[in-house]
């Protein structure tokens, strides 16, 4: 497992100090923005005010948001898509229809097992 020590994350200067906003490694939302710090040490805003609202998957490290999280693997959807049929793709957000294994948008993968056999065609 790779490990990063925080999720991915932009500076925001203001007077007085810095805000830091943490972003999920694989939907890139934006899942917290932190008070106004008068020091610059992203790694104690992350421990203070970010970590919380994030699991860190299990074979690739990255850390994500519960939405693209698998709790059963405790891995991300990446590594592990979830068995049951989404509504929407974990992925982009696209509504995807029942039994698919694969977004017809992002053509990426959502269920285990899925092979590239199964994936549409581009379109």
């Amino acid at each position: 497992m790779a490990g990063q020590k925080t999720a991915a994350f932009r500076k925001l200067f203001e007077a007085g100090g810095v805000r830091y906003q943490f972003f999920c490694d694989l939907s890139n939302a934006l899942i917290c923005t932190t008070d106004l710090q008068p020091e610059d040490d992203p790694e104690q805003a992350w421990r203070r005010d970010a970590r919380q609202m994030f699991s860190q998957c299990q074979r690739c490290g990255k850390w994500v948001c519960d939405a693209v999280y698998n709790v059963e693997t405790l891995e991300c959807v990446e590594c592990s898509p979830w068995e049951e049929d989404p509504s929407y793709c974990p992925h982009c957000g696209e509504k995807v229809p029942e039994n698919e294994t694969f977004c017809w948008k992002c053509k990426k993968r959502l269920k285990y097992g899925a092979t590239r056999a199964d994936q549409p065609e581009q379109r």
